[in-house]
């Protein structure tokens, strides 16, 4: 009996090892899976980043390869996945557009997130190269909202709280997406339209209305909730980075230097007081608003988007007989006026004195982009106004709000 009591013991032995080393297996595996999974979404981490760098710098240096054109337009998306921004529009003036990150466009390799899928990108309709908005500068709105993943708003630090562009990590496909092997020199699938193989939420292709962009939860939840990664821009982001250029206030002093010529020349033509009529409003003892369409003051076709593109940062005010009934207050004594341009700069962003520019109704007010005398100069007709010459630059003692007033002759 004794041999096969021992036997027995022996076998007991090898299934304890055995379970031993297949439980042990089982959590080498699955740590390992978890290792891959984490190192997986950092290269996705890491490739938002650097798509989303190249696409601010594109945005600060667009006038460089546009001339013309002015600063802080992004790129169309690639539609058709050949890497590039398709010729021709992308949509309607004003409507946001969806496909892949276009990586020959930006200079890029082809980006791809930690699973091998090549990046997603959206790019709202007031900031796209083509069609251009009306307008672009730190307060134009954005379309996309962001959600975590427990559906939680992220609201940006903009005005409106919104996006203007979205960077989209795919991650694995998810139970019910079936995506097309890659093509030589693309990425994986064909054009926009196999955007829910890749997406997990029903994203519009385009339109004009903002929408819920959600970012995704951990790469284990694949099977589950959307895995999509994500990552934004804020138009304030864009601006931010463009007054890191030493230029940036010689550019905008150029754009106030060009509109106050051509609308001191404007003023002085004989059917003056038709036009004020026509594009100002008679208030208090001014003709004040708005500062006119570039085309409204006379200037030729390929000067009017870079200043059109400010003016909704502009007001003017004229002496109804055209003398020099108005002031204008500087540190080193006054100036007599017979009309003013004033350019707001940036909103006030909190606190007491916060501006908002986000409504129409918002956006008639001049209390919103002027402070001081200058708000009821503007919305009053009162005569008397007072600001610096010259765009200063932005430093802890000048946020780049402070009002710049421009005396006309």
């Amino acid at each position: 009996m004794k041999p096969r009591r021992q036997g027995g013991q022996v076998l007991l032995a090898l299934l304890l090892l055995g379970l031993v080393l297949g439980t042990g297996s089982l959590l080498a595996s699955g740590a390992l899976r978890a290792r891959a999974e984490a190192q997986a979404h950092a290269r996705s981490i890491a490739a938002l980043a650097e798509a989303r760098s190249a696409l601010i710098g594109y945005a600060i240096s667009y006038a460089e390869r546009h001339p013309d054109t002015g600063y802080g337009f992004l790129p169309c998306p690639d539609r058709d996945n050949d890497g590039s921004t398709d010729l021709g529009a992308c949509g309607a003036r004003g409507h946001f557009t969806l496909g892949r990150l276009p990586w020959r466009t930006l200079g890029l390799p082809e980006l791809r997130d930690g699973w091998g899928e090549c990046l997603w990108y959206a790019v709202a309709g007031s900031i796209k190269h083509n069609p251009k908005p009306l307008s672009l500068n730190w307060d134009s709105p954005g379309q996309f909202e962001p959600q975590g993943a427990n559906r939680e708003p992220l609201r940006l630090q903009t005005a409106d709280g919104r996006a203007v562009a979205v960077l989209f990590a795919p991650g694995p496909a998810r139970r019910g997406q079936a995506r097309a092997g890659r093509r030589p020199g693309t990425c994986s699938g064909t054009d926009a339209s196999d955007l829910p193989q890749y997406l997990d939420h029903p994203y519009p292709l385009g339109g004009a209305t903002p929408f819920t962009v959600m970012q995704g939860g951990e790469p284990a939840d694949a099977a589950g909730d959307s895995n999509d990664l994500l990552a934004w821009i804020g138009v304030d982001e864009i601006f931010a980075a463009w007054r890191r250029r030493s230029d940036h206030t010689a550019y905008l002093d150029s754009l106030l230097t060009r509109a106050a010529s051509a609308l001191t020349a404007r003023l002085a033509r004989a059917d003056r007081d038709t036009w004020l009529d026509a594009h100002a409003t008679r208030i208090g003892m001014l003709h004040a608003a708005p500062l006119p369409p570039a085309a409204a003051l006379g200037l030729p076709a390929p000067e009017r988007g870079e200043i059109d593109q400010w003016r909704d940062q502009m007001h003017f005010a004229a002496c109804p007989a055209g003398d020099t009934c108005i002031t204008v207050t500087r540190t080193h004594g006054t100036e007599p006026c017979s009309a003013v341009l004033g350019f707001a700069g940036e909103r006030v962003p909190s606190g007491p004195a916060a501006q908002r520019r986000s409504t129409a109704t918002q956006r008639a007010d001049p209390a919103q982009y002027f402070e001081g005398v200058n708000a009821p100069g503007f919305a009053q007709g009162i005569p008397a106004f007072e600001g610096v010459a010259t765009v200063p630059h932005r430093r802890d003692n000048h946020p780049g709000t402070d009002d710049v007033i421009l005396c006309l002759p």
